[in-house]
């Protein structure tokens, strides 16, 4: 086991990987005592304990496997936290995909969320029928599913709230025209953008947009900004600065060549009308 031996606690900009970290801390902690009695039992002073768990310090790893062999973990899960605890402070951090409680993480320090998205609409977005149809062709299990299904309701709950971060979510024309497989899972996901437009940004597809990959910025005032690239088998987090800054490049070339808000509801509007008229086409023939 590496053991960093230095005394003093790190105060550094953290992410959305050791947030979750913290948090998982907690839980942990909680099975075995309450934060004053753990602290007194390590010889620690409450506020070390409280500012490790929330996230407002980098702990030595001396801590950190004190605290943990506190809480009974022995030393190859010891290690293992070690393994993720430094990963999640790397500029580009990747994790396998379906696992959303990091991007839970970022979502509800968020206080501006913008993406591009070209080949599917956006977690955000998106009815559980279309979340569905898109896990399956990336060969998720039936329980992988049932997981993101319920991490997809309760992270489209801070698009209700009344202190919601400040979204817009671009997205291509053509990814309005992809069938589900089945008109009504179809002309639902159209419902829910419409709904959603104040959110929603949609880019003809005459326009030649400087990225092929589709990705999220998350915009936070006490953390850094992060980036989460989608791809079939990870999510990819970012925080280097010449990557955020590309990607800032992309956003602002989609906000010249973009639908605006209403223009977009009057587009899905159009596209909804036509869905339902070929549906009532189809069943009087």
């Amino acid at each position: 086991m590496r053991i960093r031996t230095a005394g003093v606690m790190d105060r550094i900009p953290l992410t959305p990987q050791s947030r979750e970290l913290g948090d998982e801390l907690r839980h942990l902690r909680k099975k075995f005592a309450k934060g004053a009695e753990f602290a007194a039992q390590l010889g620690w002073d409450p506020s070390k304990v409280s500012n490790i768990e929330r996230g407002k310090v980098r702990p030595t790893e001396k801590d950190l496997a004190q605290y943990l062999t506190a809480c009974g973990r022995d030393l190859d899960c010891i290690d293992e936290f070690f393994d993720r605890y430094r990963n999640a402070f790397a500029p580009y951090y990747a994790q396998r995909a379906h696992n959303f409680s990091t991007i839970m993480f970022a979502e509800r320090e968020a206080t501006a969320i913008m993406g591009y998205s070209k080949a599917t609409l956006p977690d955000l977005l998106r009815t559980e029928d279309y979340a569905t149809h898109v896990l399956q062709q990336r060969g998720a299990t039936p329980e992988q599913i049932r997981l993101a299904l319920e991490s997809l309701r309760e992270r489209q709950r801070i698009l209700r709230s009344p202190i919601r971060p400040d979204c817009v979510f671009y997205v291509s024309e053509r990814t309005l025209t992809a069938h589900l497989g089945d008109d009504r899972a179809t002309m639902d996901q159209l419902e829910l953008l419409k709904q959603l437009s104040w959110a929603l940004r949609i880019v003809p597809d005459d326009n030649d947009i400087p990225t092929s990959t589709g990705f999220v910025v998350y915009e936070r005032d006490k953390f850094p900004t992060t980036v989460v690239v989608e791809c079939d088998l990870a999510d990819v987090f970012i925080h280097d600065d010449a990557a955020i800054s590309r990607c800032r490049t992309v956003l602002a070339t989609l906000s010249d060549v973009a639908l605006s808000n209403a223009e977009s509801r009057d587009l899905l509007s159009r596209s909804l009308a036509d869905k339902y008229a070929a549906v009532i086409k189809a069943a009087a023939s």
